[in-house]
């Protein structure tokens, strides 16, 4: 279901710099500063990681605090496509729309036919896109034998594949002209397990190949024009047994 590309992050030069400048600029206040890690510069105007992680941070951010209960889960193409009408900022088009969400339309080509399924469609669509607009915190399941890296003894952790890079991205078939991506994979990058009774569980599971569950939640924080893609901020990752109890988190 996971397809991977790799994409760079534009911003507007003016936009950029200006990110770029205010984060180097010196505070008046006298009292020493903490340590900070280097701000960018204008020689990082041509790195495109350096500039992806300014964009990322210029996103709206998510409540940690917001509760399971609220995030709605996605499993479906249908549903990436309204959440990227809710936020694209654009007029809807209900053709292509239309095209991708009713077979009855896909399948005419009658131009009478098609305007009365929009028509129909259209009080449809618009509910669709007001319900994606206010539920930005979602959730996505995974089920896989091969979720998981086996154990690094050293780290005393599990590497997850799914968060090995920012660049992946993900859709449904259903839909797959609108696809998901991650801004904060490095934050997700593996489930700490320090307790070997609970380590041991785990790598009896991967050895098994049984398939496990991860469950992500996150906050839908922009979407990108250039390829139909929504962009989410993870906010916590779970791991379940096939049965579905909870192995551990982040």
């Amino acid at each position: 279901m996971n397809r991977f590309a790799s994409r760079i992050v534009r911003l507007a030069p003016p936009t950029i710099l200006a990110l770029c400048l205010a984060a180097c600029g010196k505070s008046n206040d006298t009292a020493p500063a903490a340590p900070e890690a280097a701000a960018p510069g204008l020689a990082d105007l041509k790195n495109p990681e350096v500039m992806a992680k300014v964009a990322a941070s210029t996103l709206p951010k998510g409540d940690p605090a917001t509760p399971v209960s609220a995030y709605r889960k996605i499993d479906s193409g249908h549903q990436v496509m309204f959440l990227y009408y809710a936020l694209a900022n654009m007029p809807v088009p209900y053709e292509d729309i239309a095209q991708a969400y009713s077979d009855d339309y896909s399948r005419t080509s009658d131009s009478f036919k098609r305007n009365d399924i929009i028509k129909a469609l259209q009080p449809r669509i618009d509910q669709e896109i007001a319900n994606a607009k206010a539920g930005r915190y979602v959730m996505l399941e995974q089920q896989d034998s091969s979720l998981l890296q086996r154990y690094n003894f050293e780290k005393k952790s599990f590497a997850i594949d799914e968060f090995a890079s920012d660049d992946r991205y993900r859709y449904f078939n259903d839909n797959s002209k609108y696809t998901l991506t991650n801004t904060n994979n490095s934050q997700f990058t593996a489930f700490p397990v320090p307790d070997e009774a609970s380590a041991r569980k785990i790598e009896g599971y991967l050895s098994k190949y049984a398939q496990l569950r991860m469950q992500t939640y996150a906050f839908v924080q922009d979407v990108d024009p250039s390829n139909r893609r929504v962009k989410l901020q993870v906010m916590k990752v779970r791991l379940l047994d096939p049965s579905g109890e909870l192995l551990t988190e982040l």
